[in-house]
């Protein structure tokens, strides 16, 4: 009796799942799985005095817009 009444719950909630899933949009997915992952990341750069700058890869630059418009750095 337990066995049948486990699974008449499991049986009930697969069909809410089924329900919800086929109630939710498509867009909400889409745009939920997007992640913005910038160019250039700020850091701290070392060497003689530790400074601002910003970094993509192995390369620093001291200035963002210097970072952004490199070649050096592919886009995201």
């Amino acid at each position: 009796m337990k066995s049948q009444t486990v699974f008449i719950c499991i049986f009930m909630l697969s069909l809410l799942a089924l329900h919800q899933c086929r109630q939710m949009d498509v867009g909400e997915i889409d745009s939920s799985s997007k992640l913005y992952v910038p160019k250039c990341v700020h850091s701290i750069c070392k060497g003689f005095i530790k400074r601002d700058c910003w970094c993509c890869g192995p390369h620093c630059w001291d200035r963002l817009h210097d970072c952004d418009s490199s070649p050096l750095c592919p886009p995201p």
